[in-house]
């Protein structure tokens, strides 16, 4: 484990020098100096008290002079940084009471090779720069180190205590202050680095070790009241609170229970008393034995990029590292990770120090080339003058006669409508319907989502309407030059970049035309990449809607206008009369189900409730059920269990250490061999992290042993009790199309009769289901930002989180016909800064990947018989068409 305190001098002078568990003079004897900064000054050896108390007050080690060079003021001078290294209790029995003085040394180890990580990469500080103060790496730090054996109730606890002091230089020789927000940032990383090394070397010595949650371990061998008995400090603060207390709440309790430290008791005197009372608490040290330990960094890091980029096209180096770290602790070094990730052709190293993938580059390119290929394939599927004709006095936008002309006269094979939310798309899109159903064409609807797919049927009487995962997973199809087809796909911004080279694809090999419609501006795909966004930089052809037309409101219309034109602060001025502050989570959770009660029944069913997380949803949804049972809203009531879906990716789901006991695994195919049912429920009883296997029981009641890394498609769900009432207005989780259920289609409870839950849904059908039958469902009361796209609401109530960015802001704000009111964790100007950051999915393109670099992107796995698209910039794709044939004329496009 790691910790992290800011320290004052005086902190420093009296905790790390006068005092210590032990006496002054064993201190002194188990302390070091460490690090670049500490050569340059000379610090070599024992920590003297005098040159770290000068250091601490931010003189120069003599103290002749400040090391800056400037005067400081001792009230607010920041001396340095406690990083508090604190092994294992098992590590501590083996080492202190065992007496093993080798696993003392692996500690000491493991502490020194985070350190150097952390010189290496996160020793900063802040320079003046044209842009501003940023921070700059220095590579060199000034720590003293105290090794500590004992906790403050002597029972043994090796701990390292890394002071480092608040300076570092530049290159022209220059001492500043410490920047040291990244260390904070990264302080889970580096106690997971510090765990790892640990782990490595005790291995090495003959140890086994039984991995924990987050990325922690014990030695094997130890019986758990072993290491309860030697852990009084934890029963105190445990005591004081929860078990599953928040940091803060540990950190005062720690404080709180902090025993006098008493008078000083010689270390051998300490270790006689320890292992006096492991003898008579029969305590078994484990032995060291001969072990076949091997480095498998390449295997562990290929799985840390591939649970990476299953959510991100583009990531930081240390997601890869955690991932690492959390699933294969110990079993590699963590200089064989970073070697790994710096030798591997499938890495892609970005000009601003990220990574991508081979796999994603090319991904993006393949899907614009396959678009740009589509140009003047297709002939038109309407003459102007006839759309024209056709669209006069439908009280079009400029905007939407475009789109409409666009989508009819076009040649290309795939086009797209950019919209604003609220532009009337789906209104232009039913006169294009029109225009191709009457010249022979059969229109289809896709979106994303089943819900998004039904709406879009619904508004622009189109059908059949699917989702696109149904359109892909479905068996080709023969084209019919007879009934040629056009396939409409809203919310386009919310398709993954895998997902669009499949679509665009299967378009091309069924001879079907594109209309991609969405708007960037708003949220993207959960999985990896933006490809919407990509292809209309690439060239792909485009209408763009600008006007919107869903505000009735003047004041927030403009609001809502400037934001989607980039004027963030401008517009959040616009809505300051909707927007008001409220800090706490609750506090925000109570003004929405107050307001939202205050309504009458009618108005309440034209009202969006937003929220920016599901756990802010579940609190405010819990505040006005509570509200509707004192006003008699909701009546009876009984207890169900649900099945809530766990957020694992595809890899993190191969591993078993990420099932609990009473998960329910639901196989998506067949598992024949497994003994696995599609669509089955298996719950699982047993987890066992060193076979990777999982105990699962079916419905038979018979229990399997299945390695979950063999079941591929596999959907995971944690067994969680709901309350429902009569009068609950309820969503499906799941979609089931031989029940004709939507993910994302809501119900009404009408009944509770003999364990039986009556339903309406729809245009008032009505069915009576066991409440087993009803496993998939949420309360549908409130809306995440992100299930809430596409929709809209005479009325918004919603929540603003520190969380929120450009695209969760414009889709909480441009929700709303008439009435707004927001509540704001933060100020305005604050509010207006996180607004203005973009967390959309990025593409390989806009992160400075140039594939095109030979220093970048090996290409020797590249396909020389197809064409490739080389970057305008860092931000955008030229749609200049290189040679679609032949090796050689390919090499010469790369070489230009």
């Amino acid at each position: 484990m790691l910790s992290l305190t800011v320290i004052s001098a005086n902190q420093g002078e009296t905790y790390y020098t006068a005092e210590n568990y032990y006496t002054s003079e064993e201190n002194q004897a188990h302390s070091g100096w460490w690090g670049q900064g500490a050569k340059s000054l000379g610090l070599a050896g024992q920590v003297q008290g005098g040159d770290f108390k000068n250091l601490l007050h931010g003189s120069h080690p003599q103290g002749h002079q400040t090391l800056s060079g400037r005067e400081i003021d001792p009230e607010r001078h920041r001396a340095g940084l406690d990083l508090t290294f604190s092994a294992p209790k098992s590590i501590s029995l083996a080492a202190l009471v065992g007496g093993d003085e080798a696993i003392e040394q692996a500690h000491r180890t493991a502490v020194t090779r985070t350190l150097a990580i952390i010189e290496e990469r996160y020793a900063q500080t802040r320079v003046r720069t044209p842009e501003g103060r940023q921070a700059v790496g220095t590579g060199n730090l000034i720590i003293a180190q105290f090794h500590h054996d004992t906790s403050r109730e002597k029972d043994p606890q090796m701990h390292t205590h890394c002071v480092m002091i608040n300076a570092t230089q530049l290159a022209n020789c220059r001492w500043q202050s410490l920047h040291n927000d990244i260390l904070f940032k990264q302080q889970k990383l580096l106690g997971m680095i510090y765990q790892n090394e640990l782990a490595v070397e005790v291995q090495r010595l003959g140890y086994g070790i039984e991995p924990r949650a987050n990325g922690q371990f014990e030695l094997r061998g130890y019986q758990a009241e072993d290491l309860q008995t030697f852990s009084k400090r934890r029963e105190q603060i445990l005591a004081a609170v929860e078990e599953n207390a928040t940091a803060q709440e540990r950190e005062m309790a720690t404080l709180m229970t902090r025993a006098p430290k008493g008078k000083e008791i010689p270390r051998e005197e300490l270790r006689t008393y320890w292992q006096q009372q492991a003898q008579a608490l029969k305590v078994e040290h484990p032995q060291a034995q001969l072990m076949d330990w091997q480095s498998q960094p390449k295997r562990a890091t290929q799985a840390g990029l591939t649970h990476c980029a299953e959510r991100e096209a583009v990531f930081h180096r240390e997601q890869v590292e955690r991932f690492v770290l959390e699933n294969h602790l110990g079993q590699q070094c963590f200089d064989d990770v970073q070697q790994t990730l710096d030798t591997d052709p499938e890495v892609i190293h970005t000009h601003d120090n990220r990574l991508t993938t081979q796999t994603a580059v090319l991904r993006e390119l393949e899907t614009i080339r396959r678009v740009l290929d589509g140009r003047g394939e297709v002939g038109a599927i309407a003459s102007p003058d006839l759309v024209a004709a056709h669209l006069r006095d439908q009280g079009l936008t400029e905007g939407q006669v475009k789109g409409v002309m666009l989508a009819a006269t076009t040649r290309d094979r795939v086009i797209a409508w950019q919209g604003v939310a609220g532009a009337g798309k789906s209104y232009a899109l039913n006169q294009f319907r029109q225009i191709a159903e009457s010249q022979g064409y059969t229109v289809r609807g896709f979106a994303p989502s089943a819900e998004a797919a039904k709406s879009l049927g619904d508004s622009a009487q189109i059908q059949p309407v699917e989702t696109v995962a149904a359109l892909l997973c479905a068996q080709p199809v023969v084209p019919n030059p007879a009934q040629p087809e056009v396939w409409v796909v809203d919310e386009a911004g919310l398709l993954s970049a895998k997902d669009a080279l499949a679509l665009v694809t299967k378009a091309q090999a069924e001879q079907a035309r594109v209309i991609l419609v969405g708007d960037i501006r708003q949220l993207s795909a959960v999985e990896a990449g933006n490809p919407f966004k990509s292809l209309q930089q690439a060239g792909m052809a485009t209408a763009y809607l600008t006007q919107s037309l869903r505000q009735k409101n003047q004041q927030i219309k403009a609001g809502v206008d400037l934001i989607a034109a980039g004027e963030i602060a401008a517009g959040v001025r616009q809505l300051k009369p909707y927007i008001q502050q409220v800090s706490s989570q609750e506090a925000r959770a109570s003004a929405i189900a107050r307001d939202y009660l205050a309504l009458a029944p009618d108005e309440r069913q034209k009202t969006l409730l937003l929220a920016g997380t599901n756990q802010e949803r579940l609190a405010i949804t819990q505040l006005v059920r509570d509200g509707l049972k004192a006003e008699g809203t909701l009546g009876q009531s009984m207890t169900m269990k649900r099945l809530k879906a766990r957020d694992l990716t595809e890899t993190q789901a191969s591993y078993a250490h990420h099932f609990q006991p009473g998960n329910v695994l639901i196989p998506q195919a067949s598992y024949k061999r497994l003994g696995l049912e599609k669509g089955q429920r298996y719950e699982v009883l047993a987890t066992d992290s060193h076979s990777n296997g999982l105990t699962l029981r079916g419905q038979s009641g018979a229990a399997l042993q299945v390695d979950p890394a063999q079941i591929r498609r596999k959907s995971v769900y944690e067994v969680e009790e709901i309350e429902v009432a009569v009068g609950d207005r309820l969503r499906w989780t799941r979609n089931d199309h031989a029940l004709g259920r939507r993910n994302g289609q809501e119900f009404e409870v009408v009944g509770l009769e003999d364990g039986q839950v009556l339903i309406r849904w729809g245009r008032g059908e009505v069915g009576s289901f066991e409440s087993s039958e009803l496993a998939h469902l949420d309360y549908a009361l409130v809306s995440t930002t992100y299930a809430a796209q596409g929709k809209s609401a005479e009325r918004v109530i919603g929540a603003l989180d520190r969380y929120v960015g450009r695209e969760s802001f414009y889709v909480a704000v441009s929700r709303v016909k008439h009435d707004l009111k927001l509540y704001a964790s933060e100020e305005l100007d604050a509010l207006v800064e996180r607004a203005r950051k973009s967390r959309a999915k990025e593409n390989p393109s806009e992160s400075g990947c140039n594939p095109f670099d030979p220093n970048q992107f090996p290409f020797q796995n590249l396909n020389s018989d197809r064409g490739f698209w080389g970057l305008a910039d860092q931000t955008s794709f030229t749609p200049t068409r290189s040679p679609s044939r032949g090796a050689e004329r390919n090499q010469k496009n790369l070489e230009r």
